[in-house]
């Protein structure tokens, strides 16, 4: 990697990962408005436009409550609330997808079962006892109920997924404004952050001095922009919905190189893709 250029250093010279890259494999949109992590002001969460419509959406608001009857409630009064607490604080509804079992051997094909989601969601009916009651204790309105609870995951999703912080299990309450205007059903440019994001977790390694450093990009996109580049994947045999990436996604799905047959097919794939860019150029 190279820091000043944020290219990666080849033997077919210097590449680098672009915007267009990065929608084709995850399906990050390219445009829409600017993403801000921020913590809005009490003016922002009630403050109205020219239009009578609100700076940010109502359920921004409720997302801040639950974050501080979390807070609240931590017996070490810990500053930050966990993935693991938020998530449980929102799900009332049983597991449907268990953890995948521990990988015991290597493998020359996948397995039968990915333990992949297949991206089906059923369609809501009707709400449960518990979930009926966490939304009268954060006095949600009825008209809301839906947009608040995704708007929960969607703050999740963005800080453990999207774009992850120095503390990766934790939540992040300046992820509320945008996971509730996504909610509420505006497009959000998430390709550019995330690019750059990336671009600094690749430096920070690149330039430390010890092979310790914080997690500050996403390691599965990363991965999975390896395995579309490298082929060193299994595919995925079923028919997924979604973007490119989850092609490579799933428990087995990694393939097993001797030292020797890694570094022929890593030369090979950066000077394909070297080639590609010259083409293109």
């Amino acid at each position: 990697m190279v820091p000043l250029t944020n290219t990666l250093l080849t033997s077919a010279g210097e590449m680098s990962i672009s915007l267009w890259d990065l929608h084709e494999l995850v399906g990050f949109p390219m445009t829409g408005c600017l993403y801000d992590e921020v913590v809005p002001s009490a003016l922002e969460l009630t403050g109205v436009d020219e239009k009578r419509e609100r700076f940010i959406p109502r359920s921004c608001k409720y997302l801040l409550y639950a974050y501080h009857l979390l807070q609240s409630a931590d017996d070490n009064r810990c500053s930050h609330v966990s993935i693991d607490k938020w998530v449980k604080f929102w799900s009332k509804k049983t597991t449907k997808y268990h953890p995948p079992p521990p990988r015991k051997e290597k493998k020359t094909v996948r397995p039968k079962s990915t333990h992949n989601p297949l991206g089906d969601i059923a369609i809501h009916e009707r709400w449960s006892t518990a979930e009926e009651t966490l939304f009268a204790k954060l006095c949600i309105e009825r008209s809301l109920k839906e947009e608040v609870y995704l708007a929960a995951y969607l703050a999740c999703w963005l800080c453990l997924f999207v774009l992850p912080g120095k503390d990766v299990n934790s939540i992040r309450p300046s992820t509320f404004k945008m996971a509730s205007l996504m909610a509420n059903g505006r497009r959000v440019n998430l390709a550019i952050p995330v690019l750059a994001s990336i671009y600094e977790g690749l430096n920070t390694v690149a330039t430390s001095p010890t092979s310790r450093y914080e997690s500050l990009f996403s390691y599965p996109l990363c991965l999975c922009m390896a395995s579309m580049l490298l082929q060193n994947s299994l595919l995925v045999w079923q028919e997924l919905r979604g973007p490119k990436m989850t092609r490579f996604s799933g428990e087995g799905g990694a393939k097993y190189y001797e030292p020797r047959e890694a570094r022929k097919r890593i030369h090979k794939a950066v000077c394909l893709l070297g080639l590609q860019y010259a083409c293109e150029s």
